[in-house]
């Protein structure tokens, strides 16, 4: 343990291991979540799904046993027998005892064909009362409180369609009950009418079935349990007695079917359901524990191959720290002997990525270093005598001016205006231009250069060329550069004015449009055809060489402002052939500091 002080975070190596470490950790870590709970979700959708489909088919297979119960005792309703037996109709006990022996064989064979039949009741209104078991028997007739009783008005008020009460202790109180048979049934009865007239009810049939015959139709297994549900919402039908006839603690959906959690209790549980024939619905019940079951084994898989997964991504982030470190620590060497003087050291530069290329590049600049150092005494020599050179320059500029006033005072001696006025505004133009090598002037000074060519140009062109020159007050103080305006000018004069017949009138203007200034130089001259405006227009916007004779001057100028001041500055062009041209020139508005 004794490397763990020498272990500084400060280090990149270091720091990249932590990186590499924590960064796979964090993301193995996201990507086992995110698979766990991906795939518990899947399997909780898969379990819900097979749920579903067990409760549909187990809906269906009960719409038919309910069906079939309903034709069964719809045969019972039409046999002769049965109606002769409950009004009393015999000729004698003879014939009596005949008619109640295959009311009895007529039950066995058609309504207890499958021996699921605990009792059947029939109460006649009038007259007899039978009951079926395990023989055909008559019993007490219906008494007014029998027939009070609210499942016995029911059945009467169904008018003989099937009303069902589902699963229940045996709804017939003594002395007609069968009290054998202790626990529930599942029970369901229907009116029986006078065949001879539809109109009348003479009697009252109660069936009571083996429940195990519908349990067995909606057994999940260990998965979950299953229920009927009435359209009160009460439990009808259960393995579990106790809840029978309870109020379920939830809701279902309006829907047909549908499976989804809800939270029952402490627990989420998965509710699916179906609806139905007779408007019942048949609800499966899956705790979100029986759902997991198999999820926590593919937790307990996922837990380990991230784990492994992190071991390899903890050997890997050692790798890759020792090999970004060791080209990182000889290159501080190498900086550490250069910051001592030590301008010939050359680090080891063998390697072909990244760190190879940084050590090259190490070694070069060490080099141009040196090279450089070696170049600086030259440099300070050559220093004064580039100072001589601009102090020259500087006096042939002078030189240069005082030629051009005395050519301008002997013009006037001798009264020769036009070379006066001429050499006048040549002599003024170069001073404003040269202006002491400054590459920004003013507005005001710009306007003074551009007075001055347009008093040249008028010397040669005469009243052929006709000028005006505006400019707002506030924009006289502000900078620009002073290369880019007169060459716009030349252009309206030699492009425009020149090759056209009779005289010409070029305008000026210097505008502000928000924080921009806008100068602007009009033309009535030939002006230009579409395919060459076109032409320059796309030079200007794509900064490509145009033709030499087409304008270059313009894309030069255009060109420099954009380096100046930002793409967003430069020149736009209108022209029409035969009535002149246009040229905005877009720069900030600078003031002056002086």
């Amino acid at each position: 343990m004794k490397w763990l002080p020498k272990f500084q975070w400060t280090s990149v190596g270091h720091r990249l291991f932590l990186l590499c470490f924590v960064g796979i950790s964090v993301c193995i870590a996201m990507m086992g979540y995110y698979f766990y709970d991906k795939s518990t979700r899947i399997i909780q959708d898969k379990v819900g799904s097979i749920t579903q489909q067990t409760i549909q088919q187990s809906g269906e297979r009960l719409d038919l046993i309910m069906e079939e119960y309903s034709t069964r005792s719809f045969y019972l309703l039409g046999s002769k027998k049965l109606q002769q037996g409950i009004k009393d109709d015999f000729t004698d006990n003879y014939d009596r005892e005949a008619t109640n022996k295959d009311i009895g064989e007529f039950i066995a064979n058609m309504l207890n064909s499958k021996n699921d039949l605990i009792n059947l009741y029939l109460f006649g209104e009038e007259a007899n009362s039978y009951k079926y078991a395990t023989g055909y028997a008559p019993i007490p007739s219906a008494t007014d409180a029998l027939r009070s009783t609210e499942w016995y008005r029911d059945i009467v008020q169904g008018e003989g369609k099937v009303v069902w009460f589902g699963m229940r202790h045996s709804l017939v109180p003594k002395p007609w009950a069968d009290e054998r048979w202790q626990g529930p049934v599942f029970c369901f009865g229907r009116a029986i009418k006078d065949m001879n007239n539809l109109n009348q009810i003479i009697g009252v049939m109660l069936i009571e079935i083996d429940p195990a015959t519908i349990l067995s139709q909606i057994n999940l297994g260990e998965v979950g349990s299953s229920m009927i549900v009435d359209e009160r919402h009460q439990i009808i039908g259960e393995r579990d007695e106790s809840r029978l006839l309870e109020t379920i603690p939830f809701t279902l959906s309006d829907r047909t079917t549908s499976f989804e959690m809800k939270k029952i209790g402490e627990e989420r549980t998965m509710v699916t359901h179906t609806r139905l024939s007779n408007g019942w619905n048949l609800v499966g019940l899956i705790p979100a524990h029986a759902l997991l079951r198999e999820s926590k084994v593919l937790g307990w898989f996922t837990f380990y191959l991230a784990a492994g997964f992190m071991a390899v991504a903890l050997g890997y982030a050692l790798f890759a720290a020792w090999q970004m470190n060791m080209p990182v620590k000889r290159l501080l060497q190498g900086m550490q002997e250069a910051r001592n003087g030590n301008f010939d050291i050359q680090i080891l530069a063998n390697r072909k990525d990244e760190f190879g290329l940084l050590s090259r590049g190490f070694n070069t600049m060490i080099a141009r270093i040196k090279g450089l150092i070696d170049e600086l005494y030259i440099q300070q020599l050559l220093q004064k005598e580039l100072q001589l050179k601009m102090f020259a320059s500087q006096i042939n500029a002078h030189f240069l001016y005082n030629t051009l006033d005395s050519i301008h005072w002997i013009s006037k001696i001798h009264k020769v205006n036009e070379i006066s006025t001429m050499i006048f505004s040549l002599s003024s133009y170069f001073r404003i231009n040269l202006s002491e090598g400054r590459e920004f002037v003013k507005v005001g000074e710009t306007i003074a250069m551009i007075e001055h060519y347009f008093e040249i140009q008028k010397i040669r062109f005469g009243d052929r060329i006709a000028w005006s020159l505006t400019a707002d007050r506030e924009l006289l103080h502000c900078e620009v550069l002073k290369f880019a305006f007169q060459p716009i000018v030349e252009n309206a004069i030699f492009h425009g004015i020149e090759k056209k017949k009779g005289s010409g009138r070029v305008d000026v203007a210097w505008k502000r449009s928000g924080d921009r200034l806008q100068f602007v130089v009009t033309d009535d001259g030939v002006g230009m055809r579409p395919n060459q405006l076109n032409e320059i227009r796309e030079v200007l916007r794509e900064h490509e060489s145009i033709r030499a004779g087409s304008n270059f001057a313009m894309k030069n100028i255009s060109s420099l402002l954009k380096l100046t001041y930002g793409q967003e500055y430069g020149l736009e062009i209108e022209s029409e052939w035969g009535a002149g041209t246009r040229v905005t020139m877009l720069l900030p508005f600078v003031e002056s500091q002086k």
